[in-house]
């Protein structure tokens, strides 16, 4: 059961009446339009409120649209729909994937957590069409795919019921998926979030983030185009248990962003310093990088367009300034240590949720709902 896509969203959806929002994913199609998503929707994060949205931008990311679509929970299903990610194919279309937690089933099982996607052939079109949503993998996907040299899709949704990393393959641009077995995990708790690079000689290099307090990502390598792989191992890339993004750029060089942190207490994520850095060895050192935020932030998400800019989403203090912004930088600007270009910028808000409820009352029935999901679907 898929959640059914909301494309003429009212006002209830609008970010007066937002709790709270986070986990932000970009795209930009043929044209030059960008797309943001994120989730919000109930007092925090899950909720059988939550919703994912998405809105648009057709001047670089200076103004956005209200909600375009959102993608709805489905309360009386107990069905939350969490994490939307966005992706731009070879072939311009976009792809909207989504995850459901289905709370009939515990956190271990694998019908906890699927993903499900829909496809927008035309992404330039004022009013946007749109696929029927389909059910795409098992697991939590919250990367964009990797299109190999070779013509493969590998899709990171990851679950937590093996000792082994797990991924899905399509070899048809998406039409079918293939579930895949990665590495074994060197750490068999919470890992979260991989994301797969090809490097120039064909390996595949899978990072993942660990565990709140072990400080560093995992990595992995295949060099047989993912038929086998090597166990996974701790990187000495610092990171306080948070989301990265990584990719090759047009250049050739690698990008990676994330919080310049270890996060070495174990009960506190210590997000911030969002950091962009640059590798021209493909991930095996790092060559430049440039600070974006110095302050509480996650959950970063890129693209980069024909002329090189780089357009950077992420959230910043998810329940307190409640903010998702967007940067726009280049290369230059990362090997410069500073915004050198003229069009740069860094954190400008796209969304902004109130400081404090304007409905207190509705709030604190929403908490009192979203309190009672917690107690009996994860106590």
């Amino acid at each position: 059961m898929h959640s059914v896509i909301n494309s003429d969203p009212g006002k209830e959806f609008d970010e007066i009446n937002r709790f709270w929002q986070g986990c932000p994913t970009i795209a930009r199609s043929r044209g030059g339009r960008l797309y943001a998503g994120w989730y919000t929707g109930g007092t925090r994060e899950p909720s059988l409120k939550n919703y994912n949205l998405l809105v648009r931008s057709d001047d670089n990311g200076r103004s956005w649209s209200r909600p375009v679509l959102v993608i709805p929970s489905l309360e009386n299903e107990a069905i939350c729909c969490i994490d939307i990610q966005l992706f731009v194919d070879p072939e311009y279309r976009m792809w909207i994937f989504w995850t459901q937690r289905d709370l009939h089933y515990a956190f271990a099982d694998e019908k906890h957590l699927s993903t499900y996607a829909v496809v927008c052939d035309d992404p330039d079109a004022d009013v946007l069409t749109l696929s029927e949503p389909r059910y795409i993998a098992p697991g939590f996907l919250r990367c964009q795919p990797t299109v190999l040299n070779d013509g493969r899709w590998l899709l990171c949704a990851y679950d937590f019921q093996e000792g082994n990393y797990h991924y899905s393959e399509s070899c048809d641009k998406g039409v079918t998926w293939t579930r895949k077995d990665g590495a074994l995990r060197c750490c068999p708790r919470n890992f979260d979030e991989p994301m797969i690079l090809e490097r120039r000689d064909g390996t595949l290099w899978f990072l993942a983030r660990t565990a709140v307090g072990v400080g560093f990502l995992a990595e992995a390598f295949s060099f047989d185009g993912g038929a086998t792989w090597e166990n996974s191992r701790l990187t000495d890339i610092a990171d306080p248990s948070a989301r990265f993004f990584l990719r090759r750029l047009r250049s050739g060089r690698v990008l990676l962003v994330k919080n310049d942190s270890r996060g070495q207490s174990k009960n506190v994520k210590e997000r911030y310093n969002m950091t962009a850095f640059l590798s021209e060895d493909d991930g095996r050192s790092w060559c430049a990088s440039l600070l974006i935020d110095p302050g509480d932030s996650s959950y970063p998400d890129a693209v980069e367009d024909e002329n090189g800019n780089i357009y950077l989403v992420h959230d910043r203090g998810r329940y307190a300034a409640r903010e998702i912004v967007i940067s726009r930088f280049t290369e230059e600007d990362i090997l410069n240590g500073r915004l050198t270009d003229h069009s740069s910028f860094v954190n400008q808000i796209i969304s902004k949720a109130p400081a404090v409820p304007v409905d207190p009352a509705l709030y604190a029935a929403q908490k009192a709902e979203d309190d009672a999901m917690i107690a009996r679907y994860f106590s």
